[in-house]
Order: C-alpha cells, then structure tokens, then sequence
C-alpha cells in the first residue's frame, strides 16, 4: 500500500464524490464517537454524542425521569441520528464547503479543508448543540456559551470538544480525497449538459 494505492482511491474519489462523502462522513463520524468515549483515558470528559442524540430524538434533553431514559435505547436511536448527522455534515462539506475554500484539492490541501470544517463544527458545538440540554451540569445549569457553566472543568470540557472535531476533520480529509478538477473538463462538462 503506497503512493499508488494513495493515487488510486483520489481518482475514485474524483469520480464518485457523493461515494466517497458518504464513507468518509461515516468512517469520520465512526472512528471519532468511539474515540470520544475514552477520552477518560487522557484525563479529558468523555463525549458520548449517541447518547445526547438520544435524548434529543426522545425530547428529553432536560433527562426529565417522565420522559425516555433508557440507556440503551437512547444510544441506540441516538447513534441513528448522530451517524446521520456525521454523514450529512460531510456532504455539506463535500459539495458546499470544501470547494468554496481557496485551498488546492491535494493530499494536504484536503486535510487541511477538513480540519478547519472540523473546527467549524467544534465551535458550532461549544456555542450552540452542547446548550440544547439546559440540566447537563446539574439542576437547570446548561453548559453555557465555550461550556462557561462547567467551573474548573472548562478548558477540560472545550479541549474534549475540539479534540473531537479536529479527529472528525481529519478522518473526513483522509477518505474526502478529490483531485482538482482541471478547467477544460469543467467546461466540457458545462458544454455537454
């Protein structure tokens, strides 16, 4: 496996954007939710965005004991939502984002797209996702705006956060791997349709 192989999957990809958007928004969304989850390991709070998910699927993210508190159910239906939302957020990325940024589509240059969509949905998430549950840190005490309701675990909690985006980023810009197109091809393609 080398440069070749490296060669080969960017044509594939060139060819097949919605393919190749598709599995790398589920690779991405795979590899970082599980990651997330042990974060404990490197003294970081873990993120379990399948269970959140659950909680909002259920309309329960103030964890009221009236409404779904089922672990395994809120996962599961949550990992749903949460999987979706991974793949959906890489094809914004794919189709919306990533061609608007002036960065060359090369090896590098699409790591680089992806890490700073990653750090886009990092701040996304500390300003606004992470607020949608108004008890996470207790009775009626939501994470606040950069997580400012979590006391001395702030920096603990934004670093989580952006440390899960930035693994999301650069697992999309592995496996989204399109070459430039070159101006001709656009053209013709433009002429033939």
């Amino acid at each position: 496996m080398g440069s070749a192989f490296i060669d080969d999957w960017r044509n594939y990809a060139t060819r097949h954007r919605l393919t190749a958007a598709v599995v790398a928004g589920l690779v991405a969304t795979h590899v970082t939710t599980n990651l997330g989850m042990w974060y404990h390991g490197i003294g970081l709070p873990d993120l379990n965005f399948n269970y959140l998910n659950g909680l909002l699927v259920f309309g329960n993210s103030g964890q009221a004991t009236t409404g779904m508190q089922d672990p395994v159910i809120l996962t599961f239906f949550g990992a749903a939502a949460h999987y979706s939302m991974g793949v959906a957020f890489a094809l914004v990325f794919a189709f919306g984002i990533s061609p608007l940024l002036p960065i060359a589509s090369t090896l590098m240059g699409n790591f680089a797209k992806a890490i700073i969509w990653g750090l886009i949905l990092a701040t996304i998430s500390c300003v606004w996702w992470i607020n949608l549950f108004p008890n996470l840190f207790g009775p009626d005490k939501s994470a606040g705006i950069f997580f400012a309701n979590a006391g001395p675990d702030q920096l603990k909690w934004i670093v989580a956060v952006y440390l899960w985006h930035l693994v999301y980023g650069f697992n999309l810009g592995a496996f989204y791997q399109p070459k430039d197109i070159p101006t001709a091809q656009v053209a013709q393609g433009a002429l033939a349709a």
